[in-house]
C-alpha cells in the first residue's frame, strides 16, 4: 500500500452514506504510418515481391503484420486485504471503493455494500483475521478496482499489541505493514491507501 495514516478516536461507528455505482474504463492505442507519395508505396511493394520471389498474393500475405491475441483470465475472487492479530482485543477492518461504498462493521453488524465484493465478518477477541475479497478481479486486467481501508485497533485489555495488514493493489502487487495498538481510552485507527486509490471518510466516524 502507498500511505499509512494513524489517529485516535473514542467513538465506535456511525452510519456512512452508501452509493452503488461501478464505472469501468478501457483504453486502446495504435499507430499508423503514412507514405509521402503514392510511388513510395509501389516501390516498397515491388521490393517485397523481389525479396521473396513469390506471386503477388503470396508476397502480400507475407508482408502483413502478425496479430497476437491476448486472452485475459476470467474474473475470479481474490483476497484484496487482510487484518490479522493475536491479542485479546477487538480489531475491525473497513474497506471502501471509489464511490464511497463500505464493507465492514456498521452500527451493530457487518455490511457488504461494495458490489461484487465480500467482507468475511466480524472476528473480535481473542484475535484472528478479518479479510476483504474482490469477487471480480482479473489478473492483468486494465479495469480492476482500487480500494482503500481503515483499520480500527481497540484497547480492551492492558498492554501493547500489534496487527498485520496486507493489501493487494489493482495490479496484483502485495505489501504488508505492522500496525501498533497502544493503551488508550479510545482506539487507534490507521488509514491505508495506495496512490490513485479512493478517498476515505473521516476515520473518527468509523472507529
Amino acid at each position: 500500500m502507498g500511505r499509512v495514516g494513524k489517529g485516535r478516536s473514542a467513538r465506535r461507528c456511525v452510519p456512512i452514506a452508501l452509493v452503488a455505482l461501478l464505472g469501468l474504463a478501457v483504453m486502446a492505442g495504435g499507430s499508423s504510418v503514412a507514405s509521402g507519395q503514392s510511388s513510395h508505396a509501389i516501390v516498397a511493394k515491388k521490393k517485397c515481391k523481389k525479396k521473396h520471389k513469390r506471386s503477388a498474393s503470396s508476397a502480400k500475405k507475407k508482408c502483413k503484420p502478425k496479430v497476437h491475441p491476448v486472452v485475459l483470465p476470467a474474473p475470479a475472487p481474490l483476497v484484496r486485504a487482510t487484518l490479522s492479530w493475536s491479542a485479546n482485543d477487538e480489531v475491525d477492518l473497513h474497506a471502501f471503493d471509489a464511490n464511497g461504498n463500505h464493507a465492514g462493521w456498521f452500527n451493530s453488524g457487518v455490511v457488504n455494500n461494495i458490489p461484487n465484493a465480500q467482507h468475511n465478518g466480524d472476528v473480535g477477541p481473542p484475535g484472528g483475521t478479518e479479510s476483504f475479497t474482490d469477487n471480480i478481479f482479473v489478473l492483468g486486467g486494465p479495469s480492476n478496482r482500487e480500494f482503500s481501508y481503515i483499520a480500527c485497533l481497540y484497547n480492551d485489555n492492558p498492554g501493547d499489541y500489534t496487527a498485520t495488514f496486507t493489501g493487494v493493489t489493482k495490479s496484483g502487487a502485495s505489501s504488508s505493514v505492522t500496525l501498533d495498538g497502544t493503551p488508550s481510552d479510545g482506539s487507534d485507527y490507521y488509514t491505508l491507501t495506495t496512490p490513485g486509490g479512493p478517498a476515505l471518510p473521516n476515520a473518527n466516524a468509523v472507529c
